[in-house]
């Protein structure tokens, strides 16, 4: 078994040795970079978000240059194993045990990129180029621009077939939160969209959120959970609440996050680790739609292939 994480923001470990990034902005980068160790080979997808420091974002002179660059870092280093199309997933399903891992194109911190109504136009290029999944945040944004961004990502989702768009709520503030679920709720159109609160500490509605289906990631920061015995309580208490009308680890995925954490729960150091912790707390069908099933699916679901 191998895991399928929610969060991995693989670039940022060049952040203090590429000219893509300003070096000062993350010191705290080398000190973390032992927690990727084994991680292409313990993990069998991750959604891949392009993210920068917001103060890095406020610096780049063209911002979608800058995006572009971050794009193609991920599309060379995971040439031919980036799911974008049912295509992929087919090869992605084909391939042997010891494969590396593979991954699904994000953005992280929508708002900074669509600043008026004019930048929305660039999301459809980037929805074409492969990029799921859209990290909203909205902290930059009015009302009005953020309804109208989550418009255009619903009129990417196209027919009942194909790729869909995966709408992110991560650090949203629970106002803006419940804005895009009654956003969702009001038109089975819309649910063509995947919704996903890929890490960090939930500031939404959690029940009408797993009622509506959203995939919750539950992370292995300190900040989430003090000990690893606090992380499978409150894994257990989201368990408890109805996924779908019906209670139990549907619903529920691993985000390590390992280079956006300060401080990263005993034992849970790497990706092995974090599997093996799995594994040996929860029972064996549980750990496999922790560790796999529930976060394959939403991959799967974004690139165009329904679960196997």
């Amino acid at each position: 078994m191998r895991l399928v994480d929610l969060r991995c923001d693989w670039s940022l470990q060049y952040a203090t040795e590429s000219v893509q990034y300003d070096p000062a902005l993350y010191p705290e980068i080398p000190g973390r970079l032992a927690r990727l160790d084994g991680y292409l080979t313990t993990v069998r997808a991750a959604i891949l978000p392009c993210r920068r420091s917001r103060p890095d974002w406020a610096k780049q002179p063209d911002r979608w240059q800058a995006l572009d660059a971050m794009l193609a870092r991920h599309e060379a280093e995971f040439s031919g194993r980036l799911l974008i199309g049912p295509d992929d997933v087919a090869r992605w399903d084909s391939q042997p045990d010891d494969f590396l891992c593979w991954g699904l194109l994000g953005l992280a911190d929508l708002d900074l990129m669509v600043r008026e109504e004019s930048d929305l136009t660039r999301l459809e290029p980037l929805f074409e180029r492969g990029v799921r999944v859209f990290q909203l945040v909205a902290e930059e944004w009015s009302p009005s621009l953020l309804l109208r961004t989550i418009e255009a990502l619903g009129g990417l989702a196209g027919g009942q077939e194909g790729p869909r768009p995966v709408i992110d709520v991560a650090g949203m503030k629970a106002e803006a939160a419940a804005g895009v679920l009654d956003w969702y709720q009001s038109d089975e159109v819309r649910r063509r969209l995947l919704l996903v609160h890929s890490h960090g500490e939930p500031s939404l509605d959690l029940e009408r959120f797993r009622a509506l289906g959203g995939l919750v990631g539950v992370g292995v920061s300190t900040s989430f959970a003090a000990t690893a015995d606090d992380l499978a309580a409150r894994i257990e208490a989201i368990a408890a609440i109805p996924f779908r009308g019906k209670p139990g680890f549907e619903g529920i995925a691993i985000a390590t996050d390992f280079l956006g954490i300060e401080e990263v729960i005993a034992p849970l150091e790497t990706a092995e680790r974090v599997l093996e912790w799995l594994t040996g707390r929860f029972g064996e069908r549980e750990a496999a739609m922790l560790s796999r099933a529930n976060a394959e699916a939403l991959l799967r679901d974004s690139a165009g292939a329904r679960p196997s």
